[in-house]
């Protein structure tokens, strides 16, 4: 069956939490985000484009795979939902969760069809990579939830400039060769930068896509750690009193670990009203 992007339209609100609307049963609360794998990934690591975390220690993270290929990355914050780029978007997506190798090669994959998917309305309005955000709804009965998969909590505001946060996927890890993506997933710490940073004209100021309000900027401005071509639409979490919030969705950038180039991603606090709008249309049942 050919997909196409949902022609539901959720529009952002300031409505209170969802209700329950007979969708799909809630994951508590109090046991996203934590990892059942302990690890860290280090501050200054050694090897550019950050370290091979042990399998099983980003549970949120979200291949979206067209065939064996890699497409994206992904956020899975229910067992039918998953958030990533608007730009990652493509007819025929499945999303993996539970990988870390090549496809196939981990033993507890779980792999399914993506049945709608639905683009922010205002994506590319204000820029080619404005509103860069896109919720996707999983075939039924979802995902099983266990020490492998399970979903990051929402942020619901952003944490300061200067705190350390992780980003992860299977993008190049060199940046001489964006193309050539990383064979198995990976993971970086990154410090968050303020707008007024990321705004100045040496660094993303005065381009064709400003620096919005909704986005947010992270990385070292000395360069060799960045997210990269391959990690569009994955996460960057943040950990808060032992739980790892979803901060941001990688969306863009210039290059790859370029000095004053850091990363840009979407800020998810900025769309908590249109994702809950959105799964509340999609008939999924989730508290947030």
């Amino acid at each position: 069956m050919l997909l196409a992007v949902a022609v539901v339209l959720c529009a952002s609100s300031t409505r209170g939490l969802l209700g329950r609307s007979g969708g799909f049963p809630k994951f508590p609360a109090d046991s996203c985000g934590r990892r059942a794998v302990p690890w860290r990934p280090e501050r200054e690591p050694r090897v550019v484009g950050g370290e091979e975390p042990p399998y099983g220690a980003v549970p949120w993270q979200v291949e979206l795979r067209l065939g064996q290929r890699h497409q994206c990355g992904g956020a899975l914050i229910a067992r039918r939902l998953v958030l990533t780029a608007a730009h990652c978007w493509a007819e025929g997506l499945v999303a993996v969760a539970g990988a870390h190798g090549p496809p196939g090669t981990a033993p507890f994959e779980q792999t399914l069809r993506v049945e709608r998917a639905v683009q922010h309305p205002d994506f590319r309005k204000l820029g080619p990579y404005s509103h860069d955000i896109a919720v996707l709804l999983l075939a039924d009965p979802g995902l099983d939830f266990n020490f492998l998969v399970k979903p990051a909590c929402f942020a619901y505001d952003s944490p300061p400039p200067g705190t350390w946060c992780e980003v992860s996927g299977w993008g190049a890890s060199d940046p001489k060769a964006p193309d050539r993506l990383s064979p198995v997933l990976r993971s970086a710490a990154v410090p968050l930068l303020s707008l007024e940073t990321c705004r100045k004209d040496g660094i993303y100021g005065g381009r064709q896509q400003p620096i919005l309000d909704s986005m947010l900027c992270a990385g070292h401005l000395r360069g060799g750690i960045d997210a990269c071509g391959g990690d569009s639409g994955g996460p960057l979490v943040c950990e808060r009193d032992g739980r790892h919030e979803l901060t941001g969705i990688v969306s863009w950038g210039d290059g790859c670990a370029k000095k004053d180039r850091p990363g840009v991603y979407t800020r998810v606090a900025s769309f908590l009203p249109w994702i809950r709008d959105c799964a509340r249309q999609l008939g999924v049942d989730y508290n947030f």
